[in-house]
């Protein structure tokens, strides 16, 4: 993390100087904005099994501290409207998975604490994480310092995580008799998930002298997440396919401009997929012996992130 952060560090400095002895360029009246950031993010996800109405199986998956390298690109068509495409990739942080289970008669109860079988595994690896979205804005007021606009947009994030080693206690004949722990190293279960969402959003910003302070709020709906889950002690693949589900993503942003065409900038967002149920189709990946469920699958996202860079335009 040091490395990375000295590195953009030297990136911002130089670019920041170039900037300065720059006076700009236009193209066909346009305006052009590049941005680099280096950041911290922390990602969670939930899936759930569903035996009927009742919750048979949920797992907790989560990153802490997970370094976010950001950029973003866009172009002003014409002074009202433009177009804004961004890409984060998140790397390392520190991980950790829960998996507990309901098996109708061994469950003390329906409550979080009343499971009959749950393993902990600290040791879980983000595999990847990807993010990317293009909107298309138009500023419907402005004056000399402060500005407002609605947008809308697409953004698909792609994550993974795999889990390994950790402890269990099941019920295999009675309530929570077997207690053991898994090899260390030992791939226990991966998951991923499939993102995609259709937003529209608000958005505005003010100027106080050198500073710019912008922010927004978006909704909208995730056609369905997707995701893919191994169980490798069981042969075992799942996928589920999610219904449509709502989406909210907030941001905010401060800029400082160092010259009239670059700015430091300190931005955080926040984005949430709500919880909705889907079908889930299994298969073992010995046999191949598939089966299938209506209705039997869920799944939630959040993410939050804080980032630091460099804005240019030209």
């Amino acid at each position: 993390m040091r490395i990375s952060l000295l590195s953009i560090a030297c990136l911002l400095f130089s670019t920041t100087a170039c900037l300065a002895d720059d006076t700009g360029a236009s193209f066909d009246n346009g305006r052009f904005t590049f941005s680099g950031s280096v950041g911290l993010a922390n990602i969670e996800a939930k899936e759930y099994v569903y035996l009927g109405s009742h919750k048979g199986s949920q797992l907790d998956w989560e990153s802490k501290g997970v370094t976010l390298y950001s950029g973003a690109a866009g172009v002003e068509l014409t002074p009202d409207w433009s177009v804004t495409a961004t890409v984060d990739i998140g790397t390392n942080g520190d991980g950790h998975m829960v998996d507990y289970d309901w098996v109708p008669g061994l469950y003390v109860d329906t409550s979080m604490d009343g499971w009959s079988d749950r393993s902990i595994s600290p040791d879980t690896r983000l595999s990847h994480y990807f993010a990317g979205s293009i909107e298309i804005a138009r500023q419907v007021y402005a004056d000399d310092d402060k500005q407002f606009g609605i947008n809308a947009g697409f953004k698909y994030s792609d994550v993974k995580w795999e889990s390994f080693g950790g402890t269990y206690i099941y019920s295999d004949t009675t309530t929570r008799d077997d207690i053991g722990a898994f090899p260390d190293g030992l791939r226990v279960i991966s998951y991923q998930q499939k993102i995609p969402v259709f937003f529209v959003g608000l958005d505005g910003s003010a100027d106080i002298d050198r500073l710019t302070v912008s922010g927004g709020a978006k909704g909208g709906f995730t056609t369905g997440v997707r995701d893919i889950d191994d169980h490798w002690g069981t042969n075992t693949r799942y996928h589920d396919d999610m219904y449509a589900a709502p989406v909210v993503m907030l941001n905010v942003e401060a800029a400082y401009h160092v010259t009239e065409t670059a700015s430091l900038y300190l931005g955080g967002s926040y984005e949430n997929v709500f919880n909705k149920r889907g079908d889930v189709r299994s298969r073992d990946t010995v046999t191949g012996e598939t089966d299938s469920r209506k209705n039997g699958a869920g799944a939630s996202y959040q993410s939050m992130s804080v980032k630091f860079g460099l804005k240019g335009t030209f």
